[in-house]
């Protein structure tokens, strides 16, 4: 009984599996169907194949039509001269039959069947019995059959049939009518005639059409795929332009000109691509002139372009030359400018580092912001790690500026975190986006306080969780700021955490082979 119970529930397991393969055969089938379907299919083979067709469809219907018409006309004649020989027949038996002349009746039958086409001849008595017959002759059912059409009403009745001769088997016609003498019945006359012919027109003209149709198929689909190819040629060079200018090419221009539909949607995209190009450039300019990011925003939204802010938590950071001056009399304006640059653009990519931005450059002091306009909330601790990566730029481009007996340049380096106004600041007609407030405020007065070579923070940043094991400081002192009433208590940030530091050497390596290696070279 287990046994039975075991084998019926291994039945019914493998019979719904069979049942869930079955089901899942159409799926496989459409997954099958995708996979070997092409990813892009050339205009220039669709218009073939649809020529084509249409080549084809049209061929076939011309065929048809023709064949059909040339079947017919050739049924009419053969109908026409079949009821012509079998009255010519009637006609010459007439007599002859009244007058039970066999010698004459054998005669008419025997030049009937000696004529060209004509198969078989036969002469019936009243009761249809054979008189004469001569050649090829319908079976006696065959006869019966026609016999019946008469009865029913026909004048000549005609009949198709398969005749065995000689190992041949052709397709004859026979025509059947009565001899009537004063609407008397006095026998039946009977002409077979070759048919083949017919068939073999028919067959002649189906492989004459045939030829004709796969002629102009092949014909038309080479045709087709060249006028296809001519024609999608300016088609393909759009869609280059368009792959193109999806990769960022916007200096590709179509060189081909016509006087037609596409050479104008040619001319037009010359003209975008030509405003893209111009876009990407003004782009590229207005980036130099504001932060990537800020620009970036101001371009996503320029509906919302407009005076006014919002209060966010963000850092900011102040770099300015020690004594500069006193050390910019000693220089002229191109040094002065060429000094500036250099320690600005490392300055500039030590903020990209840390996700920061330049919000602006006030003669000798570089102003950073990290924490806007896209929200970071690490921002502190980015703004200080940034300070000490300027401070590690600056002690090697100044150790490298000593080699080339050149003057070395100190900064001192100042952070603040906390509560600002971020937004676009100014006139309708001038305006920028930056941070004001009391901690953008304390960080300028930091910078103040701190000698060459050192980096301020106020304690409530150095007392931020974020912080608290990621820096390494001192306290610095408690000092008295003008427009600040409280005491403000610094530290003095001396480096990084241990964990950190291999990445900012990298990062300083990385930064000196692209900047400064690249300008000696």
């Amino acid at each position: 009984m287990r046994a039975g119970t075991i084998g019926v529930k291994t039945v019914r397991l493998a019979a719904g599996r069979f049942v869930s393969s079955v089901g899942a055969l159409p799926s496989r089938v459409a997954a099958f169907w995708q996979r070997i379907q092409p990813r892009r299919f050339p205009v220039a083979y669709k218009l073939a194949v649809t020529i084509t067709v249409v080549i084809t469809v049209g061929m076939t219907l011309l065929g048809s039509v023709i064949m059909d018409n040339q079947t017919r006309l050739l049924r009419q004649q053969t109908n026409q001269f079949g009821h012509a020989l079998i009255r010519q027949l009637a006609d010459t038996i007439r007599e002859p039959l009244l007058a039970s002349d066999a010698l004459t009746l054998r005669t008419a039958a025997d030049a009937m069947t000696s004529r060209a086409g004509i198969l078989g001849t036969a002469i019936y008595a009243d009761d249809a019995h054979a008189l004469v017959a001569d050649g090829l002759v319908p079976p006696s059912p065959q006869v019966k059959s026609l016999l019946q059409r008469i009865s029913d009403g026909d004048t000549i009745a005609a009949a198709e049939w398969h005749a065995a001769q000689a190992d041949d088997v052709r397709t004859v016609i026979t025509f059947f009518t009565p001899i009537v003498v004063r609407k008397l019945t006095v026998g039946y006359a009977l002409v077979t005639l070759d048919h083949s012919q017919l068939m073999q027109a028919q067959h002649d003209t189906l492989r004459a059409i045939t030829a004709a149709t796969i002629l102009m198929v092949l014909l038309g689909a080479v045709t087709s795929v060249f006028i296809g190819k001519r024609l999608t040629r300016p088609i393909n060079e759009l869609m280059d332009a368009s792959l193109a200018i999806s990769r960022g090419d916007y200096g590709f221009r179509l060189d081909e000109r016509r006087n037609d539909e596409i050479g104008t949607l040619m001319g037009v995209f010359n003209t975008m691509t030509a405003g893209l190009l111009r876009k990407e450039q003004v782009e590229q300019v207005f980036s130099r002139y504001m932060a990537p990011k800020v620009a970036q925003e101001v371009l996503n939204d320029l509906d919302q372009i407009q005076l006014g802010g919002q209060h966010v938590e963000a850092s900011v950071l102040f770099a300015d030359i020690a004594g500069f001056t006193t050390m910019s009399e000693n220089m002229t304006p191109q040094e002065v400018n060429s000094l500036l640059n250099e320690y600005f653009d490392l300055i500039a990519q030590a903020a990209h580092v840390y996700h920061g931005h330049i919000d602006k450059f006030m003669g000798d002091c570089a102003m950073l912001v990290f924490g806007v306009p896209q929200y970071d909330a690490q921002h502190p601790l980015q703004a200080v790690r940034c300070a000490v990566l300027i401070q590690r730029l600056i002690e090697a481009l100044n150790q490298r500026r000593i080699k080339r007996n050149e003057v070395a340049v100190h900064f001192h380096i100042s952070c603040n975190s906390g509560v600002m106004l971020a937004g676009n600041m100014g006139s309708r007609d001038r305006m920028e986006y930056t941070v004001v407030g009391d901690a953008v405020n304390l960080a300028s007065r930091l910078g103040g306080i701190a000698e060459a070579g050192q980096i301020i923070i106020a304690k409530p940043m150095r007392d931020l969780p974020l912080l608290a094991d990621e820096i390494v400081s001192v306290e610095h002192a408690t000092i008295r700021l003008r427009g600040i009433h409280e005491p403000v208590a610094t530290h003095q940030v001396l480096d990084v955490a241990t964990a950190h530091q291999a990445y900012l050497k990298q990062q300083m390596q990385h930064i000196l082979r692209r900047v400064v290696d690249h300008k000696v070279a």
